[in-house]
Parts: C-alpha cells; sequence; structure tokens
C-alpha cells in the first residue's frame, strides 16, 4: 500500500510539472532544464516513464549502432547501450553541456563504455551520411524549435533501411500526437513500419527505404 502511494504521489507530481512547464512553453518550444532532469531518474520513474517498454518497442538490436537525440541524464540511452552488446555503440545528442555531464556520470557509474556524448543542435549537420543503424528520439521532438529540420537529419544519419523511432507520452510539456510524427516524418522521406502503444503513450517507427531520396 504504501508503494502505491508512492507511485501515485509520483504521476501526480509528473504530471503537475509538465502542465505548470507546457503553460511556460506555451509560446515557444523549450528544453527541459537539466535541474529538472532528477524528476525521471531512478526505478520508480523507469516503472512510471515504461523505460523497458519503451525500449523493447524501438526494437534495439545486439551490434547497432544507435542514436539518441535528446537524451538528458541517460534513462534510456544507459540500458540503450548494454542492449547493442556485444558490438554495439550508442550516441547521445543533446543541445544542453548539463545534461551531458550527468549523462557521462551515470554511464562511468553504470561502467558503460560504449556510449559517446555529443553536444549539438539536432536541427544542424552533426554527423557524417549514413553513420547509425537506428536513430530514436522519446518525449524530445516538441522540444526542438525546427522539427522538420530536425527529422531531416535524421534521414541523413541513417543507412539505408535505417529505423527512426519516436515516442510520445501525454501529459509530456512537448507532446506529438500520432498523426503529427507521421506526417512529418513522411515528409522527410519515411515510411511508417508499426506503431505500438495507445494515443497517450506510443512509439512510431519508421524506415528509411533504400533507395528513396528525400
Amino acid at each position: 500500500m504504501k508503494m502505491l502511494r508512492i507511485l501515485l504521489l509520483s504521476i501526480l507530481t509528473l504530471v503537475g510539472v509538465s502542465l505548470i512547464w507546457r503553460r511556460i512553453s506555451r509560446q515557444r518550444s523549450l528544453p527541459c532544464p537539466t535541474w529538472m532532469s532528477g524528476l525521471v531518474e531512478g526505478p520508480l520513474m523507469d516503472r512510471v516513464l515504461g523505460t523497458q517498454t519503451t525500449l523493447d518497442r524501438i526494437g534495439l538490436k545486439r551490434g547497432q549502432r544507435v542514436l539518441e537525440i535528446g537524451p538528458g541524464p541517460g534513462r534510456l540511452l544507459i540500458p540503450a547501450a548494454k542492449r547493442v552488446q556485444p558490438g554495439g555503440e550508442v550516441v547521445g545528442l543533446d543541445i544542453q553541456p548539463g545534461m551531458l555531464v550527468r549523462l557521462n556520470a551515470r554511464a562511468a557509474r553504470a561502467g558503460v563504455s560504449n556510449l559517446i556524448a555529443v553536444l549539438g543542435d539536432a536541427s544542424k549537420p552533426q554527423f557524417p551520411p549514413e553513420s547509425f543503424d537506428l536513430v530514436y528520439l522519446c518525449t524530445v521532438l516538441g522540444e526542438i524549435p525546427d522539427r522538420e529540420a530536425a527529422i531531416q537529419q535524421c534521414y541523413a544519419a541513417l543507412k539505408p533501411n535505417g529505423i527512426l523511432s519516436i515516442t510520445e507520452i501525454f501529459p509530456d510539456p512537448h507532446y506529438q500526437s500520432r498523426s503529427t510524427v507521421q506526417r512529418m516524418a513522411e515528409a522527410a522521406g519515411f515510411h511508417l513500419k508499426e506503431t505500438h502503444g495507445l494515443w497517450y503513450f506510443f512509439t512510431a517507427n519508421f524506415v528509411k527505404a533504400k533507395g528513396i531520396l528525400n
């Protein structure tokens, strides 16, 4: 019973913070501040936010080279690094230096050595063409002012037949609907492969079809 109360309190706190942040960021897209990242860390928040479910839906495989855009302190990227072993590598691209400091510190504590943190803007070229097997974003797309440019950069960074995976969770302040996500991905040249979950917690996987020009 005590655990249930803690879980409910955590959910209510998360919803309250999300609603406040949604109001603050209504005028323009804003990334989650570094100091707020602690609210989504720890085993309890992994359960609330469906960390393992999200990773399962993304479809990570051993040996892949994977990019997460907006990894924050590594809630998904650190376990993703373990999933692509042996032979795989993960890269986290974040626009906030403070997030990367936290990410590197958590990766070191977890004993993860196949993780690279990169500082940069997702809407601008950061990697050579066709560098990754899979690129994913989780509750991040709406934080990027130029979302269309970011998805186009994902397209360029992926190998032919590579996968773009986008996860959205309501009531994230920057929540994007399934129809919005699909429209933007298809405009960049992706084809919908599969969707998982319901509207309030879904993952949409898109494929960069070989021979399709953007």
